[in-house]
């Protein structure tokens, strides 16, 4: 599944490419794909005549800024692809909604195993990581106003992420946040790094590479950690990301940006799908695991699981206090 490098990818291309273009049309080939408003006919309505305005991301979803001020979500899961089509591109069997430009390009959601979600919703209670850049003026005379309106329900962006946790490359999010969120958590680190509910946008490969650059097991318990520790984390889980956005991202198989390239971070990483091969650091072996049904890349010897000697340390501190 693309995680938070490989999705802002995605929208910087997507920012450079479609910035100010407008929607002439919407063709919904696959309608399990329409997350809001249902039907999917009602979906592609909407959206006719519609411009767009600038493209973000938030936690592992690209959002697609309107002008007037609604905003489309595109959750891509685990095929899920954004691809800029200039015309007289072949048709593609896989492309699940084709969104129809101006200017005769094609903006297609692909998505061969059919996960991905799209929704529609009006703006509001969120903030937007966006992209610096120009927006054009196609089709501003002719902006819509639509509302969506779904009988009783009322839906905005930001009850779609309202359960989501910070952003880990946001300016606010200080080792001293993490540290607060840590505090009193007894999961394990690795655990915790995929909860979106505790940071957005962390997948299994960055929490593998995070981990292993601050020598932090993944079966450590999150609340065992001294505050060198998690400042090493907090610096290693930007660093990371930072340097996957920097490679456009990582593909193994399915993942390409929105020029349909895909990304060179695979080749840079240091743990993950490496199991045999040796440490970068200390020549040893990584070895995988399983922690919540989910593979875990890690070297035992730069990553030792110290939680069992951290809570006989602080055991032993308590008896001596009790003591005296």
């Amino acid at each position: 599944m693309p995680e938070l490098p490989e999705v802002e990818t995605v929208a910087r291309d997507l920012q450079r490419r479609v910035a100010g273009a407008q929607i002439t049309g919407v063709e919904v080939r696959w309608d399990r794909t329409i997350r809001y408003p249902l039907p999917p006919e009602r979906f592609a309505e909407e959206l006719r005549g519609a411009v767009i305005k600038g493209v973000g991301r938030r936690a592992k979803s690209v959002l697609i800024q309107l002008a007037d001020g609604r905003v489309m979500t595109v959750a891509l899961r685990m095929t899920g692809a954004l691809l800029v089509a200039e015309p007289g591109t072949p048709y593609d069997r896989y492309a699940r909604v084709v969104f129809r430009l101006a200017d005769g390009r094609e903006l297609r959601y692909r998505d061969v195993r059919k996960f991905g979600r799209i929704g529609l919703f009006e703006g509001g209670s969120l903030r937007v990581r966006r992209v610096a850049g120009r927006v054009g003026r196609a089709g501003a005379a002719r902006r819509r106003r639509a509302r969506v309106r779904e009988a009783a329900t009322h839906y905005r962006v930001g009850d779609v992420f309202a359960r989501h946790g910070p952003e880990p490359l946001s300016p606010s999010f200080s080792a001293r946040r993490l540290a607060d969120r840590l505090a009193g958590r007894s999961a394990r680190l690795k655990s915790l790094l995929l909860d979106q509910s505790f940071i957005a946008g962390i997948g299994n490969i960055y929490a593998d590479e995070a981990l292993w650059l601050a020598r932090l097991s993944p079966l450590r318990a999150a609340d065992t950690l001294s505050q060198a520790e998690v400042g090493r984390l907090h610096r290693s889980i930007r660093k990371v990301l930072r340097q996957g956005i920097t490679n456009r991202g990582a593909s193994f198989s399915d993942y390409v940006g929105a020029d349909g390239e895909p990304g060179e971070n695979a080749e840079r990483l240091a743990v993950y799908r490496r199991t045999g091969a040796p440490c970068l650091r200390c020549g040893r072996p990584i070895q995988r695991l399983v922690i919540g049904q989910r593979s875990t890349h890690f070297c035992p010897h730069c990553q030792p699981d110290s939680s069992s000697a951290v809570a006989a340390a602080a055991g032993s501190r308590g008896q001596r206090s009790s003591d005296a």
